[in-house]
Order: structure tokens, then sequence, then C-alpha cells
């Protein structure tokens, strides 16, 4: 089993936690958003982070692989058993891999990392502030009044909490964190999510990652 991209991203994150969270042996395989290689671009034709694939299967989209994951590996489920939660669950993996990805990942964590690194230019620091003062606060709101106060989405921890919380984990990276004072369910959620040893282990790599990088 391989899991192809690198860890900073939130999609490449996903993937390699519920990995880890289901027991599963795998390789991770640096590869970076942009590639053109056309090996690459048969086993993810999008071009995109993360691809995977194993002894049944060449894919790509963190989506499509978790899906996966559960169905070939249903004894250790990261979703609700309900019908009803699992839907429910389904959703706030979209909107943690939309909306926050957005806000959190293009709007803060490209601007003040990926464009240094990648050589696009300077950080677009009126883009940062319009979205943290203005794009953000509102799906900050919306995730206060859903977030549980204590515990995670689905009792345990699952692909939504994960999806819901890389974004953020990204833009902590580079400076910003959720005001407590403001959204306090939200700001102790993710801290719960960070905590737990799975994402906590691939936050450490994640560090020394961006160490290296500055």
């Amino acid at each position: 089993m391989k899991i192809h991209g690198v860890i900073l991203s939130p999609f490449v994150r996903k993937v390699l936690a519920v990995a880890k969270l289901k027991n599963l042996d795998f390789e991770n395989v640096p590869v970076f958003p942009g590639n053109v290689e056309p090996k690459w671009l048969e086993l993810s034709p999008l071009g995109k982070i993360p691809a995977f694939e194993d002894d049944q299967l060449r894919i790509s989209d963190s989506s499509v692989i978790c899906e996966y994951l559960e169905d070939r590996y249903p004894e250790s489920s990261l979703r609700p058993s309900d019908p009803a939660e699992k839907a429910r669950s389904r959703w706030f993996e979209e909107y943690g891999d939309t909306k926050v990805v957005e806000l959190c990942g293009g709007g803060i964590f490209f601007e003040r990392f990926v464009k240094k690194v990648m050589g696009l230019g300077d950080t677009d620091e009126a883009k940062v502030k319009q979205t943290i003062e203005v794009d953000l606060p509102p799906v900050q709101d919306y995730l206060e009044s859903k977030i549980p106060a204590d515990g995670f989405l689905f009792a345990e921890i699952g692909i939504a909490d994960i999806s819901i919380v890389g974004p953020f984990i990204n833009a902590e990276h580079v400076g910003y964190s959720v005001d407590a004072g403001q959204w306090p369910k939200l700001s102790a959620f993710i801290e719960r999510v960070k905590a737990h040893p799975v994402l906590s282990e691939l936050i450490d790599a994640e560090k020394q990652m961006l160490g290296g990088a500055g």
C-alpha cells in the first residue's frame, strides 16, 4: 500500500490519519502538487495529491481513497453506522475539504507558506487579512454551532473530525489560530483532535518538514 503526496497537504494528512487509525501498513511516497510527469498523471489524472495504490486499486482523491479504506477495512470504521449520521459525517468531510480548505488553506497557508517555497511571489497580506477578518468568521460561527462541547463529532474520532480540523492545522503552522474567546467549542475541539496520538505524530512530522523548509 502506497499513499502518494506530501504530508503538509490537509488531504494527504487525512488519508494518512485514516490509514494509521485503521492500523494499516503503508508507505508514504512524497509527491508535490503540480507534478506533470506522465507516470504521475497516470496515477492521478487531475495531477492532485493524494494518490493511492495497493494490490487491488490505483486511485486518487482523498475522499474516494477514504471510502475505499472504509469499505475494505470495515472492522475499524471511522464513520457512524446510522445512515443519517453517516450522511452527516460525509457532509462535514465535504465542508472541511471545500470551504475550510479554501480559507485556511488557500487564504492563509498558501499565501504565507506555499507561495514562498514555490517561488510564486510575495504574500498577499490584504488577502490574508480579508480571510481572517471577513471570510473565515462566518465559517467558524457555523462550526461553533455544530461542534459538541466534549468529545468528537460522532463518538470516536473519525474522518469528519480530521477533515474539519486539518485545514486549521495548516493555518496554525503559519501563525493563525482560532480565538478561544469567540469560538470556545471550536477551539477546544481542534485541540482535542490534534492531541489524538495519530494526529499528534503527523503534526510533529509536519513541523520538522516546515523547519527544514524555513
